[in-house]
């Protein structure tokens, strides 16, 4: 229960005070607003502590109030008291500045290497990626064990920007993305469809993953809607049914023709070793003559690999002239050509025996020393690759990407010093 009591500017002869609740009162304001200003302007101080729009109840702001067609309240009245009819502005925040979506990460885009053109695929259940007919459709199915079946072979094209497009050898149709199943039933032979375009990105060894360019999402085994083990392109990172171990429909490699670029040799980490150090003591008044045995060994490293095409799986037999560095400059060795393995390091040991007489003064030694400076060069070269794949087929194929990487030491001489002994009496 609330009481009413009047501001000074009302007659108490003119009205009669009694204790009435506030909601009582609200059927007269409009009456007692029309004839006594003073007390329209308490009542609504009164009963308006809150400025209403709606149904929404919004505490005055400090900002800007209009105030009808009264003034603004003065300084001796409250901030949160204003007369007459309450209206807000309602200021309307500024727009964010526009910030452009993340881009996918492309890392992978920047490595530099190609497919071989012959390969099947194996999933993460050991089983061969074969084109089988499910539905009167050529799905892609992890279902094979035979690395020779006719319909685990595909055939990859490389666009040199990162994607390639995949024909599978059964039916000769390119894969194709419908609507996330992989089918290989596409007959266009341009890049124009990005459903026929896969990112490959190298994980680890030969295992890679396909990352679909229509939709950008990766390659994964799915057993979904009546079909097991099915390639499909609906996940948005590399999880474990995406990893393709990828091999090559190989059985036998042989690399030839090689034919080096020595202008193009790169000759770098140039130091000088010792390869031996041997010395001649003479504690006698006279001049004596010694002969020091210097045995020591010389390392040579060799290997032959691709900077781009990738060999997956096959161990492939070269034979070729060794390349080596002699005074900063790179020649072919004299060496008979021999046989090694393609990106193997071929690592071998040459030992070396030199006699060598010095003359040692009295109370003095000689210390006689082998010094030869070691190097790496880096050799391009282009190259014939035979292959005979597992359905029988020879194919030879030429390719310029060939880099042969050689480690050998080089101008040989003996370092002669000669040192007083120490404590030697008159």
């Amino acid at each position: 229960m609330a009481r009413l009591e009047l501001p000074s500017q009302l007659s108490s002869q003119n009205l009669t005070f009694f204790p009435l609740p506030i909601f009582h009162l609200k059927p007269s304001l409009a009456a007692l607003a029309a004839h006594m200003k003073p007390l329209k302007n308490w009542l609504t101080r009164l009963l308006t502590p809150t400025a209403r729009r709606g149904d929404e109840t919004m505490m005055r702001p400090h900002g800007k109030i209009n105030v009808g067609q009264g003034t603004a309240p003065s300084r001796s009245q409250p901030d949160d008291v204003v007369f007459g009819p309450v209206t807000i502005e309602k200021q309307r925040p500024a727009k964010p500045a526009k910030i452009p979506p993340p881009e996918r990460p492309k890392t992978q885009m920047a490595q530099k290497f190609e497919l071989p053109k012959y390969v099947c695929f194996k999933g993460d259940n050991d089983k061969y990626l074969s084109v089988q007919s499910i539905e009167g459709h050529p799905y892609l199915q992890f279902l094979s064990d035979d690395i020779g079946d006719p319909s685990v072979k595909h055939i990859i094209y490389n666009n040199g920007d990162g994607y390639i497009r995949i024909r599978a050898n059964k039916n000769n149709k390119f894969w194709r993305r419908s609507p996330n199943w992989i089918w290989a039933d596409s007959d266009d032979t341009t890049s124009n469809d990005p459903d026929t375009l896969f990112r490959v990105v190298k994980l680890e060894g030969n295992i890679f993953a396909l990352e679909n360019h229509g939709n950008d999402h990766f390659c994964h085994r799915l057993t979904y809607e009546g079909k097991e083990s099915c390639l499909n392109a609906t996940i948005p990172s590399i999880r474990n049914e995406a990893r393709l171990h990828i091999e090559e429909v190989v059985l036998s490699r042989r690399i030839y023709n090689i034919e080096y670029d020595l202008e193009k040799a790169k000759v770098y980490d140039s130091k000088v070793l010792t390869m031996v150090k041997e010395e001649a003591i003479n504690h006698g008044s006279k001049d004596t003559t010694a002969t020091l045995n210097l045995k020591y060994e010389i390392k040579k490293e060799k290997k032959w690999n691709s900077s781009s095409s990738l060999k997956l799986g096959v161990t492939a037999k070269i034979e070729a002239a060794v390349p080596q560095v002699a005074d900063l400059s790179v020649e072919l060795s004299t060496e008979s050509t021999k046989s090694y393995t393609w990106a193997e390091s071929n690592s071998n040991t040459e030992e070396r025996l030199s006699n060598t007489v010095v003359t040692v003064p009295p109370h003095s030694k000689v210390i006689v020393s082998v010094l030869a400076t070691e190097a790496t060069c880096d050799v391009p070269f282009s190259y014939y690759q035979e292959d005979i794949l597992t359905d029988g087929q020879t194919v030879v194929r030429k390719f310029d990407d060939g880099i042969y990487r050689g480690v050998n030491s080089y101008g040989f001489k003996h370092d002669i010093s000669e040192e007083k002994l120490e404590n030697v009496s008159a």
